[in-house]
């Protein structure tokens, strides 16, 4: 989200790779310098989520199959370089005349990085895996795929021919499946995720055209099968009635799901007032950390002294879209166009992960922002989006009040976001690091729209 001019060139990026067997009491090195060295690879960087290409490139350079069961480290860059250290599972034998099994406890590297990303692997490497992610261990993804064959079996929908895994970090593993006649995700959630997971089977019993169609669950392991979605993502899409379309056709599923805050709390979602907001933003205004200020890439000092002295009126702005009468409902809480399918006839939203009983208009302002990212802002196209989305509040409120609140709600959707972000834990954010510069991008985007 943040522009040009404020980021840096894109890093390359060296993988070290910790590929171990099933016990863990072996890993492979590559000797070919005859020395011991950790396989390596090197890329462009990525989404730190992302792994098919880690996968793709493993087997190209060294001919052998590989999972990433996790990441263990990510550096700053030196040298416009960042290092990223990886604990991958080894599909199959390891046909590799670059590659040969060692000693885990025995191995002595040449090279002191490959030496500290072994003993970091060595002292997490019979921790307990955390929150329910059973993806980290070996033998999972085994597991996963014949679940998966079994429930395509059982939906008469043909064996898959090709499992690929698509992401693997601390929120989810996704994997594409692929059969003769279409393609499936496969997702799994943490337990801190089981509200995604129920939100989801929800929705596709009540609402079953906005997500993507569930073949199969197993709700005990937070494991959702669905039907790729049709269509194009909403941020590769040029025509301007599309995205009218998507609008309408979120505001009516939040419409929908007014009468059905009850059950929506039942299922976990958290609630998210106005009220607290209003608390939070001053708490953000205060924590010079999280906004980076004086940083590179973070809040400049006047955007500081900027965001500190529009706190009062932010706060009263939160007092004032309550008084606008739009009750709370389902907010999906990441609402950018990456998250929207669409074709001719539907659109599906995916990746229910932040979603909250909170004001529903500030779902809105990302969809815009992205709008302007693809160079459809001109004119009256933004306008036109809006119309849309309020034609579904029409029974709520006059046009003229739901106009007003989505000008108020503009900047308060991203203050709100940069608080969640300013939350995440400091784990998570130390192998994501692109999260840390979210929370002043988001500050940034709240005081364009003030």
């Amino acid at each position: 989200m943040s522009t040009e001019s404020e980021s840096p060139k894109d890093p390359v990026v060296r993988h070290r790779l910790i590929v171990r067997s099933d016990a863990g009491d072996r890993m492979l090195i590559d000797a070919r310098s005859g020395g011991a060295r950790l396989p390596a690879i090197t890329t462009d960087d990525r989404h730190t989520a992302e792994v098919d290409y880690i996968n793709a490139t493993v087997a190209d350079r060294f001919g052998v199959a590989t999972i990433v069961l996790r990441s263990l480290s990510h550096s700053e860059p030196v040298d416009g370089v960042v290092d990223r250290v990886h604990e991958l599972e080894l599909r199959g034998d390891a046909q590799s005349g670059d590659l040969q099994w060692v000693d885990a406890e025995s191995v002595t590297c040449e090279d002191a990085a490959d030496r500290a990303a072994i003993e970091r692997w060595r002292g997490g490497r019979n921790a307990d895996i955390t929150d329910g992610r059973e993806w980290m261990r070996p033998g999972w993804f085994a597991d996963a795929c014949k679940w998966i064959d079994a429930a395509l079996v059982d939906q008469n929908l043909g064996a898959a021919e090709e499992i690929r895994q698509v992401r693997n970090w601390a929120s989810s593993s996704v994997l594409w499946v692929k059969t003769r006649a279409a393609e499936y995700y496969f997702k799994a959630l943490p337990a801190g995720g089981r509200v995604e997971s129920e939100l989801t089977q929800y929705l596709a019993r009540h609402f079953p055209t906005i997500v993507a169609r569930l073949i199969a669950t197993q709700t005990q392991r937070r494991w959702l099968l669905m039907a790729a979605c049709p269509g194009h993502k909403l941020e590769d899409v040029r025509d301007v009635a599309a995205w009218q379309r998507a609008a309408g056709d979120y505001g009516r599923l939040q419409i929908g799901c007014m009468p059905r805050v009850g059950d929506l709390t039942a299922l976990g979602c958290p609630t998210r007032s106005l009220d607290s907001l209003a608390r939070r933003i001053a708490l953000l205004a205060d924590d010079v950390a999280a906004l980076r200020v004086g940083e590179r890439g973070g809040l400049t000092d006047a955007e500081h002294r900027n965001l500190r002295r529009a706190v009062a009126a932010l706060q009263d702005r939160c007092a004032d879209l309550a008084a606008c009468g739009v009750a709370l409902t389902l907010e999906h809480g990441d609402f950018w166009p990456g998250n929207v399918f669409v074709d001719a006839a539907s659109c599906v939203v995916i990746d229910w992960e932040d979603a909250a009983i909170a004001h529903p208009f500030f779902s809105l302002a990302p969809l815009t922002v992205g709008l302007m990212n693809v160079g459809l802002a001109e004119g009256r196209n933004v306008e036109r989006i809006e119309a849309a989305y309020c034609a579904a509040f029409e029974s709520v409120a006059p046009p003229e009040r739901l106009r007003r609140a989505l000008r108020l709600a503009a900047p308060l959707c991203f203050l709100e976001m940069a608080s969640r972000y300013r939350e995440h834990r400091a784990s998570v954010v130390e192998l994501h690091p692109w999260m840390r510069d979210l929370v002043p991008q988001t500050v940034r985007l709240a005081l364009s729209r003030q």
